[in-house]
């Protein structure tokens, strides 16, 4: 089956549990956040909760434990990202997609840093947000095309497309053990920060070496220190 074949398939087995993925839509505007909500509900989507102002943010995210919050950065400027770590500390599972309409370089620098999984700009359409729901989905992190060229205009070195292909195809943790082993920790300090095994941290290292396409682990070091800004 061919890289086509997979993306299809993919889309096809997301189409079917779109209904088990619970969205809880944030954005600053009434109007806008009413409109978003309606176009994903018609499109089959589990849209939980509306909210327009952080504390009902937070308060929905409690009580509906929502899979995806699409947070609008303007909702509360920067207070928004206190929402994403107050939720990372509290240990929920909740998993943050981040738009902007009124972007700047320390924002989106931020932003990077703070472990959301998803990442829309304002000129990108709506097969854009549902492509990033998908793999958001099946635990990858997705840069929108408006998103990657506004960091280009900020003179950020962007991902190339294979790339970001190559990093889509790796699940949450996969991408943990990758962002370590940027940071130069072994396969014994993986297993003994995530409590695993030495045996499963040199599977997980194998694993993504296959997922990436390279000819062996070794290249791990060398190829998460280039996508680091991004894992």
């Amino acid at each position: 089956m061919n890289q086509s074949d997979n993306s299809q398939e993919a889309a096809k087995n997301f189409a079917i549990r779109r209904r088990d993925f619970s969205i809880l839509v944030a954005q600053s505007e009434v109007f806008n956040c009413e409109v978003l909500s309606q176009l994903l509900k018609e499109q089959g989507y589990n849209v939980v909760g509306r909210a327009v102002e952080m504390e009902d943010t937070l308060q929905q995210i409690r009580v509906k434990r929502p899979q995806c919050v699409i947070l609008e950065s303007e909702i509360s400027g920067q207070r928004s990202f206190d929402i994403v770590q107050e939720m990372q500390q509290s240990n929920y599972q909740t998993k943050f997609i981040l738009y902007t309409s009124k972007p700047d370089l320390r924002m989106i620098a931020k932003a990077m840093q703070m472990g959301f999984f998803g990442f829309l700009y304002a000129s990108d359409g709506l097969e854009e947000l549902y492509r990033c729901f998908q793999t958001v989905s099946s635990g990858g992190c997705y840069y929108s095309n408006g998103f990657m060229g506004l960091l280009k205009n900020f003179g950020v070195e962007v991902l190339s497309d294979r790339t970001r292909d190559e990093l889509n195809r790796l699940s949450e943790r996969e991408r943990e053990v990758l962002r370590m082993i940027a940071n130069g920790l072994t396969s014994s300090e993986i297993a003994e920060k995530l409590g695993i095994s030495y045996r499963t941290a040199v599977n997980h290292k194998a694993h993504i070496a296959k997922k990436l396409d390279l000819p062996s682990c070794r290249q791990l070091p060398r190829y998460g220190i280039s996508v680091k800004n991004y894992l």
